[in-house]
């Protein structure tokens, strides 16, 4: 499924930089003890900047996966009936709505364009949150057919986010040893973990 795999580009680009930039390991030598720091052992990758991308990646991927979990539970061929098209908008509201405080929660991005990157999610997902929560606002006030239809194109626009196959780092500028690292150090920008 497209929705598993919505950071899996990232995770293949990352790996593919820091196995292509690491230098390999110094041959065994004698121990000795010197008080200059060796250039050859990379840098431990920064804090702010690892916890940065685990939130925008935790974010994200939890949005994947309860809306995957929520979809697993539906019986398959389910009857799209008015009360179960209004239940199923407002747990997407409620999953979109999720997903826009986790990254509002964010300090100021250490990553260049990082700011950037998550305002364009942002949007998005307040957009798909908006339209769940019009759509099931209208359902709920109407008992006519119109409604019903307007509630099914709400549906399609709050799924919009999962149906995407953007990479929400595209812009994110990420060609630099420390924010390789970084993002090699960020445990939730791996799909699975």
């Amino acid at each position: 499924m497209k929705t598993k795999v919505l950071l899996v580009p990232l995770a293949v680009a990352l790996f593919a930089i820091t196995a292509c930039s690491g230098e390999p390991p110094p041959a065994a030598a004698p121990v000795t003890v010197t008080a200059t720091p060796s250039s050859s052992v990379p840098a431990a990758p920064d804090a702010k900047t690892v916890a940065w991308l685990d939130g925008m990646c935790g974010a994200l991927y939890g949005y994947v996966k309860a809306s995957n979990d929520h979809a697993s539970k539906q019986a398959s061929g389910v009857e799209v009936t008015r009360s179960w098209l209004s239940e199923d908008l407002g747990v997407r509201a409620g999953l979109a709505d999720k997903v826009i405080g986790e990254l509002a929660a964010l300090p100021p991005s250490p990553v260049p364009g990082g700011d950037d990157a998550k305002k364009s999610i942002v949007d998005r997902y307040t957009a798909a949150r908006d339209a769940a929560a019009d759509g099931k606002r209208q359902l709920d006030a109407s008992k006519g057919q119109a409604a019903l239809d307007q509630g099914l194109k709400a549906l399609e626009a709050a799924q919009k986010p999962l149906t995407e196959t953007t990479d929400p780092f595209a812009s994110v500028k990420m060609d630099t040893p420390d924010l390789a690292a970084a993002a090699a150090a960020a445990k939730k920008c791996v799909p699975g973990s």
